[in-house]
């Protein structure tokens, strides 16, 4: 699609009306027409960004074939693209035909880079990701963020941030914007962490928080839900990639969910969907740190999954043979007895929590993320077998039990893409940058 140009009056129509028509034509044109046009500019500088950026280099004409857009509107649209330096021109497009091979546009690697940052209860993380997807920097530092205060874990994460910052900088890279995963509830307009159970934190401003520990005072900042960001990492580039309805179930301390539903990330009226976590399996079971009783993370989190397999993931850590996940795995791929067990029992809690999310949403897929992938041998069949008794329809209607691809780095990636994909959405925000 393309803006109109005004059209001159013809001679006859200006001698017909006289002056006043004359005049009428050539007035400025409204404020709402001259938005409209700078809409369409935005939208198509957003179609042929895209264009490059999830189909790889191409020529000009090859973008205009694809978009609809005519060749003259494309070079233009890449010119402006390349003065924002989101695209470079380079080498030649290669099309198997005779003639004169074209110079193609790709995503220029070092052009503008963003953060994904975590704070989670065991350790806080960065990540830098360029508009082409890749990692250009990556910290984490593991903590027990439970036993600090808020102000520490602050000082921390700044620090990781802006080293990052530092980071990218030094490579030319240009920040376009941070967000933050957190484990908890997210007010997304306030930017604050309305409660983390498993961190007991409670009505925390994070973006006002950060602001204060960087120097970066115009980086747009955002906060979101870590599994929601987890989710879409795997939409757009993970495990769920050609899936549009799948849900995400994560390991961590605790249990997190994120829910995709046509391709788009389900949140419910206040923002707060996809607590899997928090899934009831216990009417009258253990007490949770959410203050409720027989969620799903008393049976399914990290720390009772260690307790039933006989670790203690502090006393593993502090003997220094491995973290408490890969004792446990190890332990499984020898056939120890108590570790099968008990991944055999949290797969099987996984399944009953499951199976009623699959009854109620019919999803495609059931993507399994955190410390619940490198564990999906043990717990997909497990899972899948509980599904095949619980969920209406029988085998045919069990989704398929995957593991994320992304591995403990799914939010941080999920969190910078957010960001990036305001530019895609909308490329003149770099240029107002």
């Amino acid at each position: 699609m393309t803006s109109a140009t005004p059209r001159r009056p013809s001679e006859g129509a200006a001698a017909a009306g006289g002056d006043r028509l004359r005049a009428e034509m050539w007035t400025p044109k409204p404020a709402i027409e001259l938005s409209s046009q700078r809409a369409v500019r935005r939208h198509n500088l957003s179609i042929v960004l895209r264009q490059v950026v999830e189909q790889g280099p191409r020529s000009r004409a090859t973008i205009a074939q694809a978009t609809g857009l005519n060749k003259s509107t494309v070079s233009s649209l890449v010119s402006e693209l390349m003065e924002f330096g989101l695209l470079v021109e380079r080498g030649a497009e290669h099309r198997g035909t005779a003639g004169r091979p074209g110079l193609v546009v790709d995503v220029k690697r070092d052009g503008v880079v963003a953060l994904g940052l975590e704070v989670n209860v065991d350790y806080l993380g960065v990540q830098a990701t360029d508009l082409a997807g890749g990692s250009r920097y990556k910290a984490m530092e593991a903590a027990d963020n439970r036993g600090r205060g808020v102000e520490e874990v602050f000082d921390a994460l700044g620090a990781l941030a802006q080293g990052a910052l530092t980071e990218v900088q030094a490579q030319g890279l240009r920040p376009i914007g941070a967000t933050v995963a957190l484990p908890g509830l997210v007010d997304l307009e306030r930017g604050a962490l309305l409660v983390a159970p498993n961190l007991h934190w409670k009505d925390v401003p994070v973006i006002d928080r950060l602001r204060e520990h960087i120097d970066a005072p115009n980086l747009p900042l955002s906060a979101d839900n870590e599994a929601n960001l987890a989710a879409l990492a795997e939409l757009w580039e993970g495990a769920a990639t050609g899936y549009s309805d799948f849900v995400y179930a994560s390991g961590e301390i605790g249990v997190g969910g994120g829910i995709v539903l046509g391709g788009e990330l389900f949140r419910g009226y206040r923002g707060f969907g996809g607590e899997f976590g928090h899934t009831t399996v216990e009417v009258d079971g253990l007490p949770c740190a959410c203050g409720s009783r027989g969620c799903l993370e008393t049976r399914a989190g990290l720390e009772p999954l260690l307790a039933a397999a006989g670790l203690d993931g502090e006393a593993v850590s502090k003997r220094g043979t491995a973290k408490p996940v890969a004792e446990l795995l190890r332990r499984a791929q020898e056939n120890d007895e108590a570790a099968v067990k008990a991944l055999t029992e949290c797969g099987r809690w996984l399944g009953v929590a499951l199976g009623t999310v699959v009854n109620l949403l019919s999803p495609q897929a059931i993507v399994l993320g955190g410390h619940f992938a490198p564990m999906s041998e043990w717990l997909a069949p497990v899972i899948a077998a509980e599904l095949g008794s619980r969920v209406l329809g029988g085998n045919g209607a069990v989704p398929p039990v995957i593991a994320s691809s992304l591995g403990a780095e799914a939010a941080m990636r999920g969190a910078a893409a957010t960001q990036l994909r305001r530019v895609l959405a909308d490329p003149t925000l770099v240029a107002a940058g």
